[in-house]
């Protein structure tokens, strides 16, 4: 369960559309053709790359649900990270149950599968030398999943 204690309380981070409409309306972003790919995309790469940004969009939409008069401010919640990375002695645990959560959330459950479904038609696209890069790039966030995940993950070399 990904929690964080925001001025004494703590707060669990729920997915519905309160987490899907903020992230879309806040951290949506545009592929290389000018198409939207949705918050959802920019939070859970981000996640995937270790991105404090994204850890720190991951609670904003996260705590939603709680509604414009109950949700925490972004300082709050930088505040709220800043103190568990103090307490924990690094980032890990916080990415990891952010990831987890996200991976694992029925609501986002298709959204995930296409996301690994997409970078699996990415290898096959473009020139040899894009293809290998692509193939890289791909390799560099499986294993970053695995290590979120805790599984073993062979190289697909």
């Amino acid at each position: 369960m990904a929690t964080l204690t925001i001025a004494g309380t703590q707060q669990e981070a729920k997915f519905g559309f309160a987490f899907k409409n903020l992230a879309d309306k806040n951290y949506n972003q545009k592929d290389d053709k000018g198409n939207e790919v949705g918050g959802f995309n920019y939070i859970y790469t981000g996640l995937l790359q270790f991105d404090i940004d994204a850890l720190k969009a991951f609670w904003d939409c996260g705590l939603a649900h709680l509604g414009s008069k109950g949700r925490p401010t972004i300082k709050d919640i930088e505040t709220a990270i800043e103190d568990r990375i103090e307490n924990d002695g690094g980032t890990e645990e916080l990415f990891r149950e952010a990831f987890r959560e996200i991976d694992a959330s029925g609501f986002f459950k298709r959204d995930a599968k296409t996301f690994w479904k997409n970078l699996e038609l990415f290898k096959t696209t473009g020139t040899d030398k894009e293809k290998a890069e692509n193939a890289q790039g791909i390799q560099i966030l499986l294993d970053a999943k695995a290590e979120l995940l805790n599984e073993a993950n062979e190289s697909q070399d």
